[in-house]
């Protein structure tokens, strides 16, 4: 066996491969205190001047330093910061506007005194009751936003008689209270994203816009109809509703009617209708193309959604054809398919200059 030869000696003065390579040196590691947080009064200046105080993403973990700005302020607007409490408002006392939409506040608390409050948002937070509103006296307040929190119960809210929109959508709310037809000025309600079984509703005779979309909802109840027959847009998609019953054709303002995937199955005549423009029944259980026949009853109407249905025919291009051709012949002054528009134009006016950015 031939001896293997030893390895060459390192170069003179040690100045081998790894001796040639550049050494980094890191910096010092800086101890981590957690997120930085902007503060009102400090890093966002505040003064008498200031009769609205408006940011957006800004960081802020607290009310503060408000007393700056006093009775002046009128709007206070802090969407999608990181406060955790509303309170240090003592000294805002005109406050009209308050909108903490998409913040941490878990509890309705120390506003009270803010009495001439038109507008409350606290949309998007962690709220778990709103009961505590039951001791502001907001006799002004004309639009309530609560929606995506946790509330189980609508509450607090009935003593507000001029109120005229209530957005609680996306909590867990599992029933209209009777107590809401104490609010006879209410124009929009707002529940879609909850858990109602009932749609039963007491009379609202101010009522223009509901929406239970995403409910629970199995069966029409007939008071609905008795209690808000001034409804102009009702939104009932994304439910397991029947076929609509005799008592629909009282909502004789519907501008638009949303009855997206249910488990209706036939395209009711309602000529009574006749200022529906908007009909939204795609994604249910129509399997006769003859149902769409029935479009022709509504005089007003331009907008139709029906697609996905059975009677679609979807990815049969002779299927789809028949479908469009007979809705069209129903109804001929549509302007809209589902998304497709018909018969309109764009009208691009230009100089030519998008001609000069790289890659159009």
């Amino acid at each position: 066996v031939d001896d293997v030869p030893p390895p060459p000696p390192p170069p003179p003065g040690g100045r081998g491969p790894s001796e040639r390579r550049a050494k980094v040196t890191l910096p010092p590691h800086e101890a981590d205190d957690g997120p930085t947080y902007w503060r009102l009064g400090i890093d966002y200046p505040v003064g008498p001047q200031d009769h609205e105080v408006h940011i957006q993403c800004g960081r802020i973990k607290k009310l503060e330093n408000l007393e700056a700005v006093g009775p002046n302020l009128k709007t206070l607007t802090l969407v999608a910061s990181c406060i955790e409490r509303v309170e240090n408002l003592e000294s805002n006392v005109n406050l009209e506007h308050l909108e903490l939409y998409q913040n941490l506040v878990k509890k309705i608390e120390n506003i009270g005194h803010l009495s001439k409050l038109t507008n409350l948002d606290l949309s998007f937070n962690k709220i778990r009751s709103c009961d505590s509103l039951g001791a502001c006296q907001f006799e002004q307040l004309e639009r309530l936003y609560l929606s995506s929190n946790k509330i189980s119960d609508i509450e607090g809210v009935f003593h507000f008689r001029n109120v005229k929109l209530l957005e609680f959508g996306s909590n867990r709310i599992r029933c209209i209270p009777p107590d809401m037809g104490q609010l006879t000025k209410l124009e929009q309600l707002w529940l879609g994203k909850n858990k109602i079984v009932s749609m039963a509703l007491p009379p609202l005779p101010a009522l223009r816009h509901l929406s239970l979309q995403s409910n629970r909802l199995e069966a029409w109840d007939t008071s609905l109809f008795e209690n808000a027959p001034g409804l102009t847009h009702a939104y009932f998609g994304h439910n397991n509703l029947p076929n609509l019953p005799d008592e629909f054709t009282k909502l004789t303002n519907l501008v638009e009617l949303d009855l997206a995937k249910n488990a209706i199955t036939l395209v009711r005549p309602m000529p009574q209708l006749t200022k529906l423009q908007d009909l939204w029944m795609n994604d249910n259980q129509v399997s006769d193309l003859a149902e769409a026949r029935h479009l022709a009853s509504f005089p007003a109407l331009r907008t139709v959604y029906l697609e996905r249905n059975p009677m679609h025919g979807l990815g049969n291009a002779e299927s789809e054809a028949r479908y469009k051709e007979a809705i069209l012949q129903a109804a001929p002054d549509l302007v809209q398919l589902d998304a497709v528009r018909l018969n309109s134009e764009i009208k691009v006016v230009t100089d030519g200059e998008e001609k000069k950015v790289m890659g159009i």
